[in-house]
């Protein structure tokens, strides 16, 4: 009995020794390759009693903080108090942590002071007095320094580290009755900081996944900071046995851990040993954290997937770079049935991650993913069925019901998940008469990194007369960029009835902007390149289809008006000299081209006026011409020739006989019958 249950043992063991294998295997393939601690400025933000230190120059503000000292003081005071919590779990070596912070002294010759600065990593505390030699502050702006030696020690995940600065005595030199010393900190140009040596993050290199010849090659960022590690960090690259790894990659998040996924193509096929390193470089001014890995893959002539790596959680909408997104939008202006139509079509092409989340978002309609952002959560399955779903692929029938759930969905999904504000971009979903929405997938219908195009159809109903904003910022600005820049193009016209009156760009010069008119409509045009998603602009017009407005009724009144203007000047010089007129005909064209650049019409009135005045002075004012005989009321005589010198002498008289002299040669000339 015993030997049977022995061997009856054994078998178990036997039997059950692959699974445990592979258990180990599987959770013990993420292998961690970085980081012990680094250096890294850490960043004073913040005011009242939210101070923090950050790593991120991005949340550096565009207006500093501050806190002044106006009198001389004796007695310690603290200037503030930063909080770093939560720092990474590891080692803190001995080293010299180096503390600056923004001053400017103003109305005295300096200031004398002492100073103390203390650092706190849990239980244990650091500190640094000014120097003697630093204890004096100068007029103007600088810089105050404390070097803080700090020892060996060990922080849990759990520890914060504190940042005090303390004055225990100041003394402004010669000061005037308003001498002040004030401490600057919180933004790009007053960005005090303290260099630290502290374990900052996690790097962990994930057994590779391959798919026939494609390699997918995954690094975990563990970190206190989450999303933000990578979103503000300042570059992160792949090398694949020395080579840079082309392409953008696929980044993921679960809770504060950051998978960001390779795709490499350049495997030589079978079973190679790659040698594959990370560098993060987490701020532009202190060193990359590297850290490498060996693998052994095979990879099979089979072709792979999509060629990009498709992750089973939602991917993140931006790397902290942001994507590019180009705008086409397109707006007439017309009447309908007594009213004023206004028609828009708005075409949105969205490019790099944000169209990676987009496809992946649309092959996941329907799914009951809890973890699902509420924006992609919000869409029914419909139609679509559950081998339509994570096929990798936009079937058909997912594109639709897409394009049919964003009538109602839009807003919520523009707005949150795209960060557009839609009645910005696009106008107020519930004033609209009809509405149609299209997705394009340019040519690839597979999830992967390629750009999506949504087109917006709309028609909408005016009120007369009522200034209309056009367009305005619809970029929501976040601190994680989802938009690094975008690339606008407007056209709007209008009818030869109907006008863009008093069209105008206000708030921004980062944009072309023209308005044209001519008798068959108003053209306004707005273009712009690398537009920042901070950029402030607003578009606004005042749509009507008032006949004094109307292009069409503003061009003949011009033309009418100038050739009137010129007519009644010909008629002032009919016995003048008109080379100066014609001269000034220059004039014309200049009213024109207010007419045409869309001015309104009070500017063209002006315009109108002032040219018809000069025409009418200066037909005045011309000389009259030379040998022109002024016209006379005198009667009109029968003349006869001189028989001597045969000059024309008038007969004023019918009286016989009649003697006169000649003009000519004053011979007596007698007349008899």
């Amino acid at each position: 009995m015993r030997r049977a249950v022995f061997l009856v043992a054994i078998f178990l063991v036997t039997l059950l020794s692959p699974a445990f294998s592979s258990a180990q295997t599987s959770t013990g393939g993420d292998t961690v390759v970085c980081c012990d601690a680094s250096t890294v400025d850490l960043y004073l933000i913040g005011s009242d009693s939210n101070k923090r230190l950050t790593p991120f120059g991005a949340d550096l503000g565009e207006d500093s903080q501050s806190f002044g000292v106006e009198t001389s003081i004796n007695s310690q005071e603290s200037i503030g108090r930063w909080l770093l919590p939560n720092t990474w779990g590891g080692t803190i070596p001995s080293s010299t942590w180096a503390f600056s912070i923004n001053y400017e002294v103003a109305n005295a010759a300096g200031a004398q002071i002492n100073a103390t600065a203390t650092v706190s990593i849990g239980s244990k505390t650091f500190s640094a007095e000014t120097e003697p030699g630093s204890s004096f502050l100068a007029q103007g702006a600088g810089s105050l320094n404390f070097d803080i030696d700090v020892e060996t020690l060990t922080t849990s995940g759990s520890s914060n580290i504190e940042l005090e600065l303390t004055v225990q005595t100041v003394l402004f030199s010669v000061p005037a009755s308003d001498a002040k010393l004030e401490f600057f900190w919180g933004s790009e140009d007053k960005d005090s900081s303290i260099e630290a040596t502290i374990p900052l993050l996690d790097i962990l290199m994930i057994d590779p996944e391959v798919e026939g010849s494609d390699v997918y090659l995954a690094v975990r960022l563990d970190s206190p900071w989450g999303l933000s590690t990578l979103a503000m960090a300042d570059s992160i690259t792949l090398k694949v046995n020395g080579q840079s790894v082309s392409g953008d990659p696929i980044e993921t998040a679960v809770g504060d851990t950051v998978r960001v996924t390779w795709t490499w193509t350049g495997a030589a096929g079978g079973t190679q040993t790659i040698d594959v390193e990370v560098e993060l470089r987490f701020q532009a001014n202190q060193p990359a954290l590297t850290g490498s890995a060996v693998f052994d893959i095979e990879t099979f002539d089979t072709g792979g997937g999509t060629g990009t790596y498709y992750p089973p959680d939602e991917p993140l909408r931006t790397d902290g770079s942001g994507s590019s997104m180009e705008l086409d939008i397109t707006v007439n202006l017309r009447t309908q049935d007594g009213g004023l139509m206004l028609e828009r079509i708005t075409r949105i092409t969205v490019h790099d991650e944000m169209a990676f989340w987009m496809r992946w978002g649309l092959d996941h309609i329907g799914d009951d993913n809890p973890a699902l952002s509420p924006m992609l959560g919000a869409f029914a399955a419909g139609s679509v069925l559950d081998e339509d779903r994570v096929s990798r692929f936009v079937e058909e029938v997912e594109r639709s019901e897409f394009e049919r759930q964003m009538v109602s969905l839009g807003p919520m999904y523009m707005n949150d998940g795209l960060g557009l504000e839609t009645e910005e971009l696009l106008g107020d979903f519930r004033s609209f008469n009809e509405l149609k929405i299209e997705l394009d997938l340019n040519g690839k219908n597979a999830v992967v990194n390629h750009p999506v195009t949504l087109t917006f159809s709309t028609t909408e109903l005016l009120v007369d007369g009522d200034r209309l904003d056009l367009l305005r910022n619809f970029v929501i600005v976040q601190p994680a960029p989802l938009w690094s820049d975008y690339s606008l193009m407007l056209e709007a016209r209008s009818t030869s009835t109907t006008a863009l009156s008093n069209s105008i760009l206000r708030e921004s010069d980062a944009f072309d902007f023209s308005v044209s008119r001519m008798p068959w409509g108003d053209t306004v045009r707005m273009r712009g390149e690398n537009i920042e998603q901070s950029e402030s602009f607003v578009l606004s017009t005042l749509p009507t289809a008032n006949l004094v407005y109307a292009p069409l009724s503003i061009s003949l009144l011009t033309l009418v008006g100038l050739i009137g203007a010129f007519t009644v000047g010909l008629r002032l010089t009919k016995s003048r000299r008109r080379t100066y007129l014609y001269m000034e005909m220059i004039l014309a064209p200049i009213v024109l081209l207010v007419t045409l650049f869309g001015y309104p019409i009070a500017f063209i009135g002006i315009a109108l006026g002032a040219v018809a005045f000069i025409w009418v002075v200066t037909a005045i004012a011309s000389p009259r011409l030379v040998g022109v005989q002024r016209s006379s009321n005198a009667p009109s005589y029968p003349k006869i020739p001189c028989p001597a010198c045969q000059t024309l002498n008038p007969v004023t008289t019918d009286e016989r006989p009649h003697r006169f002299n000649c003009r000519g040669c004053g011979r007596v000339i007698k007349l008899v019958a």
